[in-house]
């Protein structure tokens, strides 16, 4: 491949965001300004009871109040012969074989709620606040049935029961590892620690809302949806089949997003509903969710409970780690529910850590909560959470120094590859340079003068190192469209998706580099069906490594096609044309006779098909320019770092301060470095959030949510950040994609709240505190400064 580096190259350096300037301004286009000519609006019933029979729905009153056009219920969706929403998870099988228990879930309920805030009735009407007063109209009868919130309790013998075809509310169960070196070496260990850890639930709080406007066509009998997804081919097919249509029939289009964190990747009812609305009515329809529906019904992360038992060796070598853990999938399978307490949290198990036996058990349970899908990291924070707070758990438990245990445990350079009892190849990393250089980047040695004065005043310190092991995942494979245009513009066209990465511009620094553009020649379109095939929008931090890697393959073929125009012009061999990036941009040389032409030349010598080679014909504007090209995943690419947290706490109001934060990536190479500071400074504060405030909480009796609005749900400020400092290191790349990339968006959130959490126990050694179960509040960390139960 010819050196992307090119002096018109701005690969690899931080240009600022070319999509910005729509933002700042409000020049973005988001869900709620996508209005079309006489659209209805609709508004959702949802469900006031954890648990209930539905014995009746008077919806009379309703119809006929002023605007309201349609109500639709769960009993009409199946009439329609509409169908349920299909969990897409990886895993489908039990231990034993057989397939995961899957409950059937339509676009509203039919007989029976299972949350609060599942949908009920869905209104469409003139006006929004015509349609949400109609709500008010509906009675719905309902009889209480026992609710049950956490997944230990859901699995108990005597746990109310919320579906028959889940025989003791049990998903799946799943195992993966090597048994019996696990019981082995458990059985020859010197030295056994267990401790019972918890990923609390959590909230997406993507800034913006979801919603959806859809729009019929009688006369093709196809529609045109618009919502603020993560996800639209994959969502697309699955629609399309609730509805019963072909995919092909479906145009599904993602304006503007504000922020999804995977909880715009789940599919929805309201989507479906909405198109089926809009058919219904033909015309079109728009609903837009509230901050308290987003509460109530977007997907929530985490919810694991763990019993994590680390063995190891006299000498501190660890033999065997043992991961017990039951996830909590809310009420459904969800779209990938199943597969974040599974697989998605054991792939990583061990970090970057040379465990010879691993062992990771997993039940998941549902309960009577709102469904659990991937939420940033989705499993890999879990993950780092176990292995972390397990190997503090033990440093202090026998008295060993924490950071030479972990750098004695280390994979080594010279092991790679490695391959983890997970399964899990390792191909690069530099674990033990990580660790060094974090420690030296937060002045690791000058730690005790900094506590001792904390202490002078009164306050206590505590520092912790958490190195950490992230994998990629998400769709395999991307596409990428380049157009050619009259007018000199160049059109990239993806199937990936940013919801604020910054896409926008790195992909469009990957095809300017390599072509020798200039960033403002290309125009960027994305997420939208009609403009790719194949997509796998955005999730599992694998954008710059597949929709990255299909730009340059697109990039590639552009060339290609070019020597061979070229050489044609110049009547020249295409064999002799090189095609360099030089002061002038992009250029194709004949090598022997020293005849060039610039890339603006042969692009105007490819719309006419006169000027062409033989065989070769115009693209999709007509130049022969005009390229689609994929790149397909062989293997994911596996990331990893080391984050230091220090802290402060005081002992009289147990509020924590994190005082310092210091991180080293290995994100492989890096093609726009501001970007990927966004990226992990995004996670840290996410990872901040989960080890320090944030909390979804239900009660148990009732199964009512007990933070459904900012109110009761803490989120991190501004306050609450100290100035992080971050580096990287870019001297293993991984040699499984063109680019040599690895993912950086859900780094932050693994390495934060084992750094944070460790960091505040490191604070209260002397108070004899070895635990306290996330979020450290201020209430839980002055109980456990006081011995308060």
């Amino acid at each position: 491949m010819h050196d992307m580096v090119k002096e018109w190259s701005t690969v690899g350096t931080s240009v600022r965001r070319l999509e910005d300037r729509r933002f700042v301004t409000g020049a973005g286009t988001f869900i709620d300004d996508v209005n079309l000519p006489g659209q209805a609006c609709a508004a959702v019933l949802r469900s006031p009871h954890a648990h209930a029979r539905i014995e009746s729905i008077d919806a009379g009153a309703a119809e006929s109040a002023p605007g309201v056009l349609a109500i639709i219920t769960g009993k009409d969706w199946v009439a329609a012969g509409h169908g349920p929403m299909p969990t897409k998870t990886a895993v489908r099988t039990k231990r034993d074989g057989s397939p995961l228990n899957e409950p059937r879930r339509y676009a509203l309920a039919v007989d029976s709620v299972h949350h609060v805030g599942e949908p009920v009735v869905l209104v469409v009407a003139e006006s929004k606040a015509a349609a949400e007063a109609a709500l008010e109209l509906i009675e719905v009868g309902y009889a209480d049935l026992p609710a049950v919130t956490q997944q230990v309790a859901a699995l108990a013998e005597d746990a109310p029961q919320l579906w028959p075809e889940a025989p003791g509310n049990l998903c799946l169960d799943y195992e993966i590892g090597n048994r019996a070196e696990v019981e082995a070496a458990f059985a020859k260990a010197d030295h056994v620690v267990s401790l019972e850890i918890i990923n609390q639930r959590l909230a997406g709080v993507p800034m913006e809302p979801r919603g959806v406007v859809a729009a019929y066509d009688a006369a093709t009998g196809s529609y045109t949806l618009w919502n603020a997804s993560q996800n639209i081919h994959s969502n697309r097919d699955v629609f399309a089949q609730m509805l019963g249509i072909a995919p092909a029939k479906l145009r599904h289009v993602a304006p503007d997003v504000g922020g999804g964190f995977g909880s715009k990747n789940a599919v929805y009812p309201e989507p479906a509903l909405i198109l089926f609305a809009a058919r219904l009515l033909e015309r079109p329809v728009k609903w837009v969710g509230t901050r308290s529906e987003a509460f109530l019904a977007d997907i929530h992360g985490r919810d694991q409970v763990s019993i994590v038992s680390l063995a190891l060796a006299r000498d501190g070598t660890f033999l065997a780690l043992k991961v017990e853990t039951t996830g909590n999938l809310g009420a459904w399978c969800g779209t990938m529910g199943p597969f974040t307490p599974t697989l998605g949290t054991a792939r990583t198990q061990g970090g970057p850590y040379a465990f010879p036996a691993l062992l990771y058990t997993a039940r998941t349970a549902f309960t009577n909560t709102a469904q659990t899908d991937p939420y940033r990291g989705a499993g890999r924070p879990e993950a780092t959470f176990h292995i972390e707070r397990i190997i503090e758990h033990a440093a202090r438990t026998l008295g060993l120094d924490r950071v030479e245990l972990r750098r004695k445990n280390l994979i080594p350079r010279s092991a790679l590859p490695w391959t983890t009892p997970m399964g899990l190849v390792i191909d690069s990393g530099n674990f033990a340079a990580l660790l060094d250089r974090t420690l030296e980047l937060a002045d690791y040695a000058g730690f005790p003068a900094r506590a001792a004065a904390a202490k002078a005043r009164g306050a206590r310190r505590g520092i912790a190192v958490a190195p950490y092991l992230e994998t990629t995942g998400g769709a395999p494979k991307e596409e990428a469209r380049v157009a050619f245009g009259a007018d000199g513009r160049v059109m990239l066209a993806v199937g990936g998706q940013s919801t604020g990465m910054g896409h926008e511009t790195s992909l469009v620094q990957i095809l300017a580099g390599r072509l020798g553009l200039p960033l403002a020649a290309i125009t960027f379109q994305q997420a939208d069906t009609a403009l790719t095939g194949t997509g796998g929008g955005h999730g599992g931090s694998r954008s710059m490594e597949v929709t990255g890697s299909a730009v340059l393959n697109a990039a590639e073929e552009i060339i290609s096609k070019g020597c061979a125009i070229a050489a044609h012009m110049l009547n020249s061999r295409v064999a002799d044309i090189e095609h360099a990036v030089g002061t002038d941009g992009g250029m194709f040389r004949d090598v022997k006779t020293g005849q060039s032409l610039t890339l603006a030349q042969v692009a105007t010598a490819a719309a006419d098909a006169s000027r062409l080679p033989a065989g070769m014909a115009g693209g999709m504007t007509g130049s022969a320019l005009d390229t689609t090209a994929f790149h397909e995943r062989a293997a994911i690419t596996v990331p990893s770092g080391c984050h230091v947290a220090e802290v402060e706490v005081d002992p009289e109001t147990g509020v924590v301060e994190v005082v310092g934060f210091w991180a080293v990536d290995d994100f492989g190479k890096l093609i726009n470095p501001m970007l990927a500071d966004g990226q992990v400074m995004g996670g840290i504060v996410q990872g901040l959030g989960q080890a320090l405030l944030e909390e979804m909480v239900y009660d148990p009796g009732s199964g009512q949510p007990l933070t459904g609005s900012f109110m009761d749900y803490a989120m991190p400020h501004a306050d609450n950040v100290p100035a992080l400092a971050i580096e990287y290191d870019q001297t293993s790349p991984t040699t499984r994609n063109p680019l040599g990339v690895k993912g950086a968006g859900e780094a932050g959130c693994c390495g934060a709240p084992p750094a944070i959490v460790n960091a505040v126990i490191d604070a209260l050694s002397e108070y004899g505190v070895t635990h306290i179960d996330m979020p450290l509040t201020p209430m839980r960390v002055w109980r456990a400064i006081h011995g308060v139960g």
